[in-house]
Formats: structure tokens, C-alpha cells, sequence
């Protein structure tokens, strides 16, 4: 008899809980995607919500999503907003992608206060995509009739379908928490604009040493990319018109000072600044695709080609990054700690200086096969 009431009190606790479960989740919002932009005083704080029918069923949330902004001085004034205006709890279990407007990211101050809030409140998984905004991150939201979903989902999968990436996260509110604190690093956030009403990435916005840095077209954060090691294939078009898909791409990095031999720097009795060569090494398979224009040529006329073009391209583009934004592509500070402790000691608390010393050079190493 015991053990039967046992069991009896046992089935109705466990319907209790039930019971509980299915009302706590009423009183909850459950955002897919939030969009924060800068707000004359603070911050406007969007949410993508969905249909809570589906999430209740264990399914990812579809159907039509309703977007809702608030506003505050500070993040958590707007979540407080959000719930007392809705009279609902956030529960971030089911978030998929934050959009931080370009405005916002310049904003230093701003920035700080809402990287701070959410690790001490540690409602986050660090692993959480992170886009910028051209202009406004909320109008990403409203971005719904083309997607067939809601914009945190399409964002999520647009993510997943980047086979070319090792990760497929390439930019999360993690690696922005890690440049806060260690300010020495380069991140390159995906830049959303409105394409025919469908979000998609039209350049990259450059954080470097949790300063912002403006943008850089598609094509050059590829190349950065690539540098780094983030890159498992790309396509390159050789000056000849020949369409070479490259794969298993391997990249490897040196880090090394050398005497920099300009005149200039020696000139008034001082002797050459130590510049700091930055050499990457990238090797892989090459696979032809399209060569009417080049059957005059032999399979190693184009392997030539190919490594001496890819290598001259990207050193082009690694100065002018340097030049003109103080930009390293291959993020070489990150790692110099393990390459060369002696030259780490003299800059680790001079990332500035250490940038204004760079100098890259690329050696490509691809087979090119044909299809």
C-alpha cells in the first residue's frame, strides 16, 4: 500500500510539473534574432519573436514572427521595458543571431556598457552569430516576405550553408566579448543591407583591437580569411579568364623581425627600424574549370600563373590595408606570442606599434588539376 501511494503521489507531482511547465511557457518571449541600434539617449532593442505554438511542439519556431522594439538608456532598461510592457520574461534559449548597427558600433562607450551587462548577466551562449547593420539593424527584422522564415532562422542557415569556412561561425558575440578584454586581435563582422528585400552580406566591417575600423569589401576579407587559415576552399579567376575552384587550402604563418633597408629609415644618423615580415604560406589542390583561353598554355605555365598571382594579389591588398586603415589581414599579433616571445615581450602592450611595422608576404603553393 505504501509503495502504491508512492507511485500515486509520484504521477500527480510529475502532472503538476507538467502543468507548470506548459504556463511558464506562455510567460515567456523567446527571440530568434535581436537588432540593437543607437538611440539619441542609449539604445533601441529589437526582437524577432515567433510563433510560440511551435516552440511548445519542440519544433523550431516558424510561422510569422512579430518584431517589437523597445527603448532604453542601457540594455537591460529595454528588456525591462520589453517585459513590462508584454508582461512576458525574455528567455534567449532559442537566439540565433545578434545585428549591432554600424552607428552603434562606433559608439565605444555604448558598446562597453552592453558587452558588460551581458556577460555579468550571463544570458548568452558565447557562440551566438554576430552581424553588423549598414544603417538601421531593426529594419534587418522586417526584412520577413522572401525569407519564408524568420530572420534569425534564415540568418542561422545563411551561416550553415558557408561550406567554405572551417567554422561556421565566422564572427560570434564571444570573439567580441575576447577583443573587449584583450584588445589585440583583428574581427571581421558580416555586414547585412537590404538585397531585393532579402538580408545579405554585402562587406565586412573591420574591429581591430575593439576600435572600429570602417569596411572592407567582400572580396578582401576573403583574402584575410584565407591568410588565417579560416578558408577550406575558394574560387579564383587567373588574369588568362581560367576559373580555378582551390581546396584543401592549408595556411601557414611566420612571424619574424628583419632590418627594414630604406634609405629613409636610415637617414639623420639613426639606423633601420626592425620591421616585423609577416610571411603566409598557402598550399592546397586547384581544380580548372574553365580555360578556352588558356589551352596554349601547359599545366605548369598555369600552376606558375595561378601561385604567382594569388600571392601578389593578396600582398597588394595586405598594403593597402596596412596603409590606409592600419590593418594586419593575417591577424599575425594574435599568435605572435607562440612564434616569437622575445618579440612579444617588446609588444604586447603596443599593438599599435606593432601594426605600424608589418610587412606581408605571401608564397602560394596550389596543384591545379582539371575537371
Amino acid at each position: 500500500m505504501n509503495k502504491r501511494g508512492f507511485l500515486v503521489l509520484f504521477s500527480v507531482f510529475a502532472m503538476l510539473l507538467c502543468g507548470c511547465s506548459v504556463t511558464e511557457l506562455e510567460d515567456r518571449g523567446f527571440p530568434l534574432a535581436i537588432a540593437i541600434d543607437k538611440a539619441e539617449e542609449g539604445m533601441v532593442v529589437s526582437f524577432d519573436l515567433p510563433d510560440l505554438s511551435a516552440v511548445s511542439d519542440g519544433k523550431n519556431p516558424s510561422g510569422e514572427p512579430v518584431s517589437l522594439s523597445v527603448e532604453g538608456g542601457a540594455y537591460f532598461e529595454a528588456q525591462k521595458a520589453y517585459e513590462n510592457n508584454t508582461n512576458k520574461v525574455l528567455d534567449y534559449n532559442h537566439l540565433k543571431a545578434i545585428i549591432l548597427s554600424r552607428e552603434f558600433l562606433q559608439d565605444d562607450t555604448a558598446l562597453r556598457e552592453l558587452l558588460a551587462w551581458l556577460e555579468g548577466e550571463e544570458v548568452l551562449a558565447r557562440n551566438i552569430c554576430l552581424f553588423a547593420a549598414e544603417d538601421s539593424a531593426a529594419g534587418i527584422l522586417t526584412l520577413k516576405d522572401r525569407t519564408e522564415t524568420s530572420v534569425g532562422n534564415y540568418l542561422e542557415q545563411m551561416v550553415e550553408t558557408q561550406q567554405d569556412f572551417r567554422e561556421n561561425k565566422v564572427a560570434t558575440i564571444g570573439a567580441l566579448m575576447n577583443q573587449w578584454h584583450n584588445q589585440n586581435e583583428l574581427l571581421l563582422l558580416p555586414v547585412l543591407s537590404d538585397n531585393g528585400g532579402i538580408p545579405s552580406i554585402t562587406s565586412y566591417l573591420v574591429m581591430d583591437g575593439f576600435e572600429y575600423g570602417g569596411s572592407i569589401p567582400v572580396e578582401e576579407a576573403m583574402e584575410a580569411f584565407l591568410c588565417q587559415g579560416q578558408l577550406k576552399g575558394m574560387t579564383y579567376v587567373m588574369k588568362e579568364g581560367a576559373v580555378v575552384d582551390l581546396e584543401q587550402i592549408r595556411a601557414q604563418i611566420d612571424i619574424s623581425p628583419r632590418e627594414a633597408l630604406q634609405e629613409a629609415e636610415e637617414a639623420e644618423g639613426q639606423g633601420p627600424e626592425e620591421e616585423i615580415l609577416v610571411t603566409v604560406k598557402l598550399k592546397g589542390d586547384g581544380k580548372l574549370k574553365k580555360h578556352p583561353s588558356t589551352k596554349a598554355l601547359s599545366a605548369t605555365q598555369l600552376r606558375e600563373g595561378l601561385n604567382k598571382q594569388l600571392g601578389q594579389k593578396i600582398e597588394k591588398t595586405a598594403e593597402k590595408l596596412l596603409t590606409e586603415q592600419g590593418m594586419d589581414l593575417t591577424n599575425s599579433f594574435y599568435r605572435l606570442g607562440g612564434y616569437d616571445r622575445e618579440l612579444y615581450g617588446q609588444f604586447y602592450q603596443d599593438y599599435d606599434g606593432y601594426r605600424e611595422r608589418v610587412a606581408v608576404e605571401v608564397e602560394c603553393d596550389f596543384q591545379i588539376g582539371t575537371e
